[in-house]
C-alpha cells in the first residue's frame, strides 16, 4: 500500500481518518434516511452538489425538512449545485422544474440570505445547444455529474442523484464520513470557487417568473482562474499547517481571534439567557404552534412517501422503511469514532473543460500498478470503457470481475423510443471485456452502481468511490469527483466484502457467447452502427 501511495504523492491533498468514521450504507432507502438524518443535525451549513433534484413527493419531503431546519436555525447556510440543463429541463407530467424547489425554499425563508443556487454549464458550447430548449438533448455535450452532500461536518459521497427512484429501488453506493471537518471543508471550498464561476438564480419575491427565461440568469465570468480561487488546491492541510506555523505573526492573529471569539460566546450565552428569561407565555405558545405545525407537515409528508415506497414493497416492508425514517429524524444515534484504525483518503475532481483531469491521471497510475493487486471487483451501470482502460483490463493478470447493469436494470430501459436502444448498446460494449462480467439482474430494480474495490498483495485494500461510471463521456465530457479511500483495517475490509457480495448476490455471470445468442437482445448490424455514432456520448 505505501508504495502504491508514493506512486500517488503528485497528487494532494491527502485526509487521514479513522475507518469508524466512514459509514457503509445498504440501499436506497438507508441513503434517503441519511440525508434527513444530516438536515435534522445540521446548524452551520449544508452543501449539496448533484445532477439534479426530482420533483416527486419524496423530494419535496426532504425540502419540507431543509426548510423546517433553516426556521430552526437562521444561521444555518445552504448552498445548491446542480446541472444547468438538468435543472432547467422541466417535466412532461406536472410542468415543473427541479430548480422549482429552491424557489419554494426562497418564499419559505424570505428573511434567509444564507441561501444559494448555482447551476453549472459548459461555457464553451455552441450556440445552437442553447436553442434546445426543455430538450434532454442538451445533456449530452456536457454534464454536472459531481455528488456530495454535506451536513456540517458530515459528508455523503455517492452516485446518487436526489430523485424518488435513488431511493426507493435504483442500487448505487453511499459512505457517510462523519466528523470528516478537513474533508468538509475541502468540498465546501470547491463548492464555492465553482458557485462564482456558474449561473445563478436571481429571486424577485414579489414577482412570478419563469425560471427558464432569461433573466434570472446572470453570467458570470468563465473559469479561468480556478485554481487561483481555490488556493486550498495547491497544498495539503498538513503543509499548510506546517507553512501558518512558521508564521509568528499569523499565530498571534491566531490567538487574537481565539480570544475574541471566546468573549463573543460569552456575550452571546448572556443576551441568550436573558432573551429566554423575557418570553412572554403568548410568545411561547407561538413558537410551540409554530412547532406543530412543523410536525403536520412532516407528517403529511411522510404519508406522501408511504404512498410513493407503496408502489415497490409490500407493506410489511413500507412500515419498515417509515420506522427508520422516524429514527431518522427523531432519534439520535452516538457513534464511536475511534474503533477502528487508520486510513488516508485522496479526493480527485474532474472538469475537462477546465483542463482539471485529476480523476484521470490518479486512476491511470493505479491501472499502471494492476499487478500489485491479488483481486479487483469493478462496477459501472454504463460500462464503455475507453481503448486505454480495456487494454490495461485485458492485458493485465490480476483477478478482475465487473459488475454492470442487465439490459433490464439499466437506468434507460422502458426510457421511450428515443431512448429505448441505450441498453443495448452498453450490452454490446461487454464484448470488448475479456475478463468475467456479472450483470445485476432485480425485479423492479435499476442498476446505478459504480466503484473499485481491491486487495493488493500485502493485505492492505483500497476503495473508490464517486459519480464517475469510468466511461468515454467521464473521461472526455463530464465533471466528476472520486474518492480514493486506501487503509490495512481488517473490520473495514469485511464491510467492503459485505458491500461487494450484496451487488453479486443479485447478479448472474454471462459470457459473450450467450451475449451474441442472445434472442431477446440481438447485436444486429444497426446496434454496431449505433455505437459508433454515440460511443464518446455515452
Amino acid at each position: 500500500m505505501n508504495q502504491l501511495l508514493n506512486n500517488l504523492k503528485f497528487h494532494k491533498p491527502f485526509f487521514k481518518l479513522n475507518t469508524a468514521q466512514i459509514e457503509i450504507l445498504k440501499d436506497p432507502v438507508d441513503f434517503y434516511v441519511n440525508l434527513h438524518k444530516g438536515i435534522k443535525n445540521a446548524q452551520k451549513r449544508i452543501v449539496w452538489s448533484t445532477l439534479y433534484i426530482g420533483n416527486g413527493n419524496m423530494e419535496e419531503f426532504l425540502i419540507e425538512s431543509l426548510s423546517n431546519q433553516q426556521r430552526r436555525f437562521e444561521q444555518l447556510r445552504i448552498s445548491l449545485l446542480m446541472d444547468y440543463y438538468r435543472g432547467t429541463r422541466r417535466d412532461k407530467k406536472n410542468h415543473t422544474t427541479p430548480i422549482d424547489h429552491y424557489l419554494y425554499l426562497r418564499m419559505q425563508n424570505l428573511y434567509s440570505n444564507n441561501m444559494k443556487l448555482g447551476l453549472m454549464r459548459h461555457p464553451f458550447l455552441p450556440q445552437f445547444v442553447n436553442m434546445l430548449e426543455e430538450s434532454a438533448a442538451r445533456e449530452i455535450f456536457n454534464v454536472h455529474h459531481m455528488k456530495w452532500y454535506i451536513f456540517d461536518n458530515r459528508v455523503i459521497l455517492t452516485g446518487a442523484n436526489l430523485q424518488e427512484q435513488y431511493f426507493i429501488n435504483r442500487q448505487d453506493r453511499y459512505m457517510v464520513f462523519h466528523e470528516a471537518n478537513e474533508l468538509a471543508d475541502y468540498l465546501d471550498d470547491a463548492q464555492s470557487a465553482l458557485l462564482q464561476h456558474a449561473y445563478y438564480v436571481d429571486f424577485d419575491s414579489n414577482s412570478k417568473f419563469d425560471p427558464l427565461r432569461a433573466q434570472p440568469f446572470k453570467r458570470q465570468q468563465y473559469f479561468k482562474e480556478f485554481h487561483q480561487t481555490w488556493k486550498i488546491f495547491k497544498f495539503s492541510y498538513k503543509e499548510a499547517a506546517e507553512i501558518k506555523s512558521d508564521d509568528e505573526e499569523y499565530q498571534e492573529q491566531q490567538q487574537e481571534k481565539v480570544q475574541k471569539q471566546e468573549e463573543d460566546n460569552d456575550n452571546n450565552i448572556k443576551q441568550e439567557q436573558e432573551q429566554e428569561e423575557e418570553l412572554s407565555k403568548e410568545e411561547m405558545l407561538q413558537f410551540y404552534e409554530r412547532d406543530l405545525i412543523v410536525e403536520q407537515k412532516i407528517q403529511e409528508r411522510k404519508e406522501q412517501a408511504k404512498l410513493i415506497l407503496n408502489k415497490s414493497f409490500n407493506k410489511g416492508d413500507v412500515q419498515n422503511i417509515i420506522n427508520r425514517l422516524e429514527k431518522a429524524l427523531y432519534k439520535d444515534e452516538e457513534r464511536e469514532l475511534d474503533e477502528g484504525e487508520e486510513c488516508t483518503v485522496l479526493i480527485t475532481l474532474h472538469i475537462p473543460y477546465l483542463q482539471t483531469d485529476e480523476d484521470k491521471l490518479v486512476f491511470m497510475r493505479i491501472l499502471e500498478n494492476l499487478d500489485q493487486f491479488t483481486s479487483v471487483t469493478w462496477a459501472s451501470g454504463y460500462m464503455n470503457f475507453t481503448k486505454t482502460i480495456i487494454n490495461f483490463v485485458n492485458n493485465c493478470k490480476t483477478d478482475i470481475k465487473f459488475i454492470t447493469a442487465s439490459p433490464g436494470a439499466n437506468g434507460f430501459h422502458k426510457a421511450g423510443k428515443a431512448k429505448s436502444f441505450i441498453p443495448f448498446l452498453y450490452r454490446y460494449f461487454e464484448l470488448a471485456i475479456d475478463k468475467p462480467i456479472f450483470e445485476y439482474k432485480r425485479n423492479g430494480w435499476t442498476f446505478h452502481t459504480k466503484g473499485f474495490w481491491a486487495e493488493l498483495q500485502d493485505g492492505s485494500i483500497m476503495t473508490i468511490i464517486g459519480s464517475s461510471n469510468y466511461a468515454q463521456r467521464s473521461e472526455k465530457r463530464d465533471n466528476e469527483i472520486q474518492a480514493y479511500i486506501f487503509t490495512q483495517c481488517p473490520m473495514f475490509k469485511q464491510d467492503l466484502k459485505k458491500e461487494q457480495s450484496q451487488l453479486l448476490n443479485y447478479s448472474e455471470k454471462i459470457t459473450k457467447e450467450q451475449i451474441l445468442s442472445d434472442s431477446e437482445i440481438k447485436i444486429n448490424w444497426k446496434i454496431k452502427l449505433l455505437s459508433k455514432i454515440f460511443k464518446s456520448m455515452m
